[in-house]
């Protein structure tokens, strides 16, 4: 059954209604074409029914039948893990409070997990790399031919497709949903009042997740941090609050 939900997930690109709808009416699979998409594959898997699918993304909605991945799934398991989000068009400010909250987290032996890989979360990424922490990719495009850096054994790439070549609006949504269900707390760094990674909060409510929100200058233009603690997410007051239980 493994190989089928694989099949599944790479013939209709990781789409969640098209894959069970393929399920619900039993959509025949010959031999042929599960082994040809099989061997296909450049990295491994887990599925919605593997021992080692992830119990966080069992409680989001439509939890991906399929996650392919590159390094290894016990980095989820092992460590608390913190997604970090932010806008894209960050300044220093904010990229020097990226580092600072990254550095701890690594301190501290806490995962990072990103749902992208510009802005703020690039600069997450790349703090987590060179502090040699545990870090969670989370790519909004396919991952067969994504290259990882093997010299890192604590770098794990997620992903819910394989050969997906561009990322969409719609792929940008999911890889976001992602990372904040496989995460316990979201750390706000700076966001705009409508920037798009406020998605990543709207997520995190709707999956009870703690929401630390980094405060900002009353003439800052990253408006989106006060008026999230306006609406009620918690204050990162210090950075110990980070690692708090």
């Amino acid at each position: 059954m493994d190989e089928v939900l694989v099949y599944f997930a790479v013939k209709y690109e990781g789409n969640f209604q098209k894959i069970l709808s393929a399920l619900q009416n039993k959509e025949r699979v010959s031999n042929e074409e599960r082994k040809k998409v099989i061997e296909s594959i450049n990295c491994k898997y887990t599925t919605i029914i593997s021992d080692d699918y992830p119990n966080f993304l069992k409680e989001i909605s439509c939890p991906p039948f399929v996650l392919f991945y590159k390094g290894d799934l016990k980095t989820l398991n092992s460590h608390n893990a913190i997604n970090i989000i932010g806008t894209e068009n960050s300044d220093t400010i904010g990229e020097d409070m990226t580092k600072k909250v990254v550095n701890h987290l690594a301190k501290n032996d806490r995962t990072v997990i990103v749902g992208n890989d510009e802005g703020i979360e690039k600069i997450a990424v790349e703090k987590t790399k060179k502090e040699n922490g545990n870090l969670v990719v989370v790519l909004n495009k396919g991952i067969n031919d994504y290259l990882i850096d093997t010299d890192n054994q604590d770098v794990l790439i997620i992903s819910e497709y394989l050969n997906r070549k561009k990322s969409t609006k719609e792929t940008y949504l999911y890889s976001k949903r992602l990372a904040v269900g496989l995460s316990e707390k979201v750390v706000v760094i700076e966001i705009e009042e409508m920037d798009k990674a406020i998605v990543s909060v709207k997520y995190a409510l709707d999956y009870s997740k703690t929401i630390l929100v980094i405060p900002m200058d009353l003439d800052s233009k990253y408006k989106g941090n006060n008026k999230l603690i306006k609406e009620g997410a918690d204050v990162l007051a210090s950075i110990d609050d980070l690692v708090d239980n």
